[in-house]
């Protein structure tokens, strides 16, 4: 079972802070493809959520079969409310109820790691594409940027997502073990400071962040009371937090 049930929290998902442009991986796809057909076009979004990427891109692509799946029934309950004209699939990201060679572009943003049989993951997805067809993955690198404040006061968290997530040379590698080519990794870092009052605040509601819903209750509240500690040593002044976050993408084509 994941680490963390979505069905309980679908209702809670949907905040400003997940909203979506169009993806910039499937932009940079179609420019490296200026003669692909955007009517024929089929995208397919692993672990989609509540769809705000596929509903984002089909305001630029309103004639393209866009598919989104999600093992989360209400998740995608939420995405049917939000955009009729993709497709919305239950299913798992390890064993994809698509035909071979189904899609031209696929994607997984911030979703890959909540799949536990990740070698059929990697299979799967090779076998869906067609040849010169496009997986883009983007996420968090825990390895990365160990001085997240999530990290920084909910230790247990980043022990857990370095067992959930792989290593961007560590990803690259398993499809390149599947049969993709022109495999390229990048990575952009995000320092910042962030208000230790703020921060309790978000922290305080356990479904803004899977990390707080995958640790144990125990560090959880642990975190809780870590965070309330260092306020009340401040006193009046509210300290200030440095931290930083690390988003990865890993790009790899099936060959012709």
């Amino acid at each position: 079972m994941p680490r963390v049930d979505y069905d309980r929290i679908a209702h809670l998902y949907d905040e400003p802070c997940r909203d979506h442009a169009v993806d910039p991986g499937l932009k940079a796809y179609l420019a490296d493809h200026p003669a692909i057909d955007r009517e024929s076009l089929k995208v397919l979004d692993v672990g989609c959520g509540t769809g705000k990427q596929l509903t984002a891109d089909r305001e630029v692509m309103p004639d393209a079969v866009l598919v989104g799946l999600d093992r989360f029934r209400n998740m995608l309950g939420v995405a049917r409310d939000r955009c009729s004209s993709v497709r919305w699939i239950n299913g798992d990201g390890a064993c994809l109820p698509f035909a071979s060679r189904s899609f031209d572009y696929v994607t997984s943003q911030f979703s890959y790691q909540h799949i536990q049989e990740k070698a059929g993951l990697f299979r799967e997805l090779y076998r869906v594409i067609v040849p010169g067809g496009r997986f883009v993955m983007t996420n968090i690198d825990p390895w990365a940027m160990p001085n997240w404040i999530i990290y920084r006061y909910f230790p247990a968290a980043l022990l857990l997502d370095r067992q959930d997530f792989f290593p961007g040379d560590r990803f690259a590698e398993h499809l390149r073990t599947v049969g993709f080519t022109d495999i390229q990794v990048s990575r952009k870092d995000i320092p910042g400071r962030q208000s230790l009052r703020e921060f309790q605040t978000y922290a305080s509601r356990r479904h803004h962040a899977s990390e707080f819903m995958a640790i144990a209750d125990e560090d959880y509240r642990s975190g809780l009371v870590r965070i309330e500690q260092e306020l009340a040593l401040a006193g009046e002044e509210i300290p200030s937090v440095a931290s930083e976050l690390c988003v990865i993408t890993v790009t790899g084509d099936r060959p012709l």
